[in-house]
């Protein structure tokens, strides 16, 4: 599965080269890059849709050879418990939406890794937000929260929401607004982003939460976004508003992706990486890339990674906490 071939280094990571002795340099010469959510046949998920765009640009731009590799069991944990075990070498790579690090130690009773010990960061592709949208079984006169809540009580066979990956923050935002609402909501697990879409283009489904860069594949099946999760409005979808806005103050999430290597992996590879990773974050294509799928810029080192995690895992588990939900598993 692994793809070996020599590995051009950035112009980041030879100024590096020149910082550290030759010997101390172990680079890897590419890999595979595990991905924990299902596509399904048409690739609809943006984390899918972000990891091939990268690895293209690491291809083309610097020779930088990763295979994607997709396993999606376990809603994303069997990629994380793969990527734990991987010798720590740098040739395996972990993409995740950032709910699995920080989010699953407090919606699961037990997980089979460590988010803060098991792994190390080597880089941020960028924050999104979520989107709660509903379908065209749901009249066009309905335009906000309060007004689709009102039209569930008078529908309440459509009282799903959709989401994927149980115990994400998709997930937890349709139980949030069921609690803050009191509404008899009901979230609804899907294995592909494409059948959420399905259902609601065949008016069997009203409402999902989904990441916000799905909006233009919703509004091809007539569905629209009536909320946004993120802290303030999102430059590509500006007419909609926030869930605090609508006075939903604490559905204020906003996820991010990001890359992770093996604990232990030596400093040196990881410099390596983390150098040609951050020349490619820089080049235009990859801002074209983040403003194709809805990801606001964000880069952090990381260092700043790992304090973003401890923070939001306190926050996360406080939020389980004082909604009283039961740990998964």
């Amino acid at each position: 599965m692994i793809d070996r071939r020599t590995f051009l280094s950035s112009s980041a990571l030879l100024l590096l080269g020149a910082a550290l002795p030759q010997s101390s340099i172990a680079a890897p010469a590419g890999g595979r890059l595990v991905w924990g959510v299902a596509s399904g046949n048409q690739g609809s998920s943006i984390g899918t849709r972000l990891a091939v765009g990268v690895l293209d640009l690491l291809t083309t731009q610097f020779n930088l050879r990763y295979q994607l590799d997709i396993l999606a069991a376990r809603d994303t944990q069997q990629a994380s418990e793969t990527v734990k075990l991987a010798p720590p070498d740098g040739a395996t790579l972990l993409q995740v939406q950032s709910g699995s690090m920080v989010l699953f130690p407090a919606m699961y009773k037990s997980l089979q890794y460590d988010p803060q010990k098991d792994f190390t960061p080597v880089a941020s592709l960028g924050d999104f937000g979520y989107a709660f949208s509903v379908g065209p079984v749901v009249p066009a006169s309905v335009t906000n929260i309060n007004q689709y809540l009102a039209w569930v009580k008078d529908n309440p066979d459509l009282r799903d929401i959709g989401f994927s990956v149980y115990g994400s923050h998709n997930h937890l935002i349709a139980l949030m607004l069921a609690r803050e609402k009191e509404a008899a909501l009901r979230a609804q697990s899907y294995n592909y982003p494409e059948s959420i879409l399905a259902d609601m283009k065949n008016n069997q489904l009203a409402a999902a939460v989904t990441t916000a860069g799905n909006a233009p594949l919703l509004k091809a099946i007539g569905a629209r976004v009536l909320a946004v999760s993120s802290s303030s409005r999102l430059a590509a979808l500006p007419d909609v508003p926030t869930f605090k806005e609508q006075g939903l103050d604490k559905i204020v999430i906003d996820g991010w992706y990001g890359w992770f290597a093996p604990a232990r992996t030596p400093p040196a590879t990881l410099q390596a990486l983390i150098g040609t990773i951050n020349a490619m974050v820089a080049l235009p294509q990859f801002a074209e890339l983040q403003k194709k799928n809805f990801l606001t810029p964000n880069p952090m080192t990381p260092a700043q990674i790992t304090d973003r995690m401890k923070k939001e895992i306190v926050s996360n588990q406080n939020l389980v906490s004082s909604y009283n939900l039961s740990k998964i598993g």
